[in-house]
């Protein structure tokens, strides 16, 4: 079972790390593109472990700040700062879907808006709550759902499962 669960994390890791470097970017709806190594950090959150989640954002991050933006490190300690705070949030088992989504929702609005204000800080110059409005906000139901239908990819493995209490 656990070697089901780790080629199930490292093939979503490997996908979101595809899709949020080379094909979203490219291939979008008006300009939306969904966080997916978010999204996919905090499902594995969600259904394993903090520490999955605290990896897959620490590797991930770190990752696409390599590969795609200026700032090294910045979406790595976004993601760790995320994964703290969803691990805080009130939830359990009962937990309504659509209310996992808006957490992830309003987490990935949040790291959106720290990227921007960081960019906003070393000098970029554009509209920034127009960017917080019409891109951070689509962007983040967008990751939102991604994350939803993590956790139902992610949710299966844990059959048979017993709980050591």
């Amino acid at each position: 079972m656990a070697l089901k669960k780790h080629a199930a994390l490292v093939f979503s890791f490997v996908a979101a790390l595809f899709l949020d470097t080379a094909v979203l970017p490219k291939w979008n709806l008006f300009s939306m593109v969904p966080f997916v190594m978010l999204a996919c950090m905090l499902a594995a959150e969600q259904v394993f472990s903090i520490q999955t989640a605290i990896l897959i954002g620490a590797l991930g991050g770190l990752m696409e700040d390599l590969l795609c933006e200026n700032m090294i490190g910045l979406t790595s300690a976004l993601c760790l700062l995320a994964a703290v705070v969803y691990e805080k949030l009130p939830k359990d088992s009962d937990t309504k879907p659509i209310i996992l989504g808006l957490y992830c929702a309003v987490l990935a609005f949040a790291v959106e808006f720290l990227r921007a204000l960081a960019a906003w800080v070393i000098g970029m110059r554009f509209a920034f709550w127009m960017e917080m409005l019409y891109g951070a906000l689509p962007r983040a139901l967008l990751t939102g759902l991604w994350a939803l239908a993590g956790m139902a990819l992610y949710k299966p493995l844990l059959k048979r499962q017993v709980d050591a209490a």
